[in-house]
């Protein structure tokens, strides 16, 4: 499969109301706690396990109503899906087998596409150390960092430059997508919690409130009204699941 690369221009016509952000499977930088960042590390056979319960999981939602939290699609409707992701082979291969299960279950995918903006937040010199190396090369950075969760000294990009690149990126998607479809987001866990955050109207410089996710975990936005249940108000971005995952002794699943 060649995945499409996505373009700058807007779609037009009816949109997405459904997005679904995904973080990749497990890596060995992720077993060992390294800031990863952009450095392409792949999939461990672990984390390929992780897509392939994952995507069991998210073709079924989609197919048929959940009476749990989670994705649910109208029965009957046929479930039609439009993925983009980040340029980062974990997140690629992640993707692809999503899109493998899902289609396994019915679910209608077109290719994937890639988009660049939905990469991972660089790290700067912290990418590939442990904290415990970045505390010996590194030691004010860290501390910088572990207080604000920035330090443009040690080159790590600023979070709501991360949020709005995300945000970008997946209204590109969404614009894209067909009123039907859910648009499914692959990307990393420090871009989608600071993209999330950024959708909701926040700003990911001052707000720390949003736990990031788990391996091969989702999160889902609507497009929906105010009122709590969507029935009044401007429609906006609203987060309706958190962290969700396939297995049920993991916590946040």
């Amino acid at each position: 499969m060649r995945p499409t690369v996505m373009g700058d221009q807007l779609g037009s016509g009816n949109t997405a109301s459904r997005i679904v952000f995904i973080r990749h499977g497990q890596t060995d930088f992720n077993v060992e706690r390294r800031f990863q960042g952009i450095i392409n590390h792949p999939l461990n056979d672990y984390g390929r396990q992780q897509a392939h319960h994952a995507g069991s999981v998210l073709g079924a939602r989609l197919v048929a109503p959940s009476r749990q939290v989670g994705v649910s699609a109208r029965p009957g409707q046929g479930a039609s899906v439009r993925m983009v992701c980040s340029p980062l082979d974990r997140a690629r291969e992640t993707a692809e087998i999503l899109r493998t299960e899902c289609a396994s279950r019915g679910v209608e995918c077109a290719e994937i596409s890639i988009d660049q903006r939905l990469i991972e937040r660089s790290y700067g010199v912290f990418e590939g150390r442990t904290l415990d190396e970045v505390e010996s090369t590194h030691p004010q950075e860290l501390a910088q960092w572990r207080r604000t969760g920035e330090s443009a000294e040690a080159g790590i990009e600023p979070s709501d430059a991360v949020g709005h690149r995300v945000k970008a990126g997946v209204l590109d998607a969404v614009a894209h997508a067909q009123a039907h479809q859910t648009v499914i987001v692959v990307s990393h866990g420090s871009a989608i919690t600071r993209g999330i955050v950024t959708f909701l109207g926040l700003d990911p410089l001052t707000f720390d409130g949003l736990r990031g996710l788990d391996n091969c975990h989702w999160s889902e936005l609507i497009h929906t009204g105010g009122g709590g249940s969507g029935a009044s108000g401007e429609a906006s971005w609203r987060l309706t699941a958190h962290n969700i995952g396939y297995r049920e002794d993991v916590l946040g699943a």
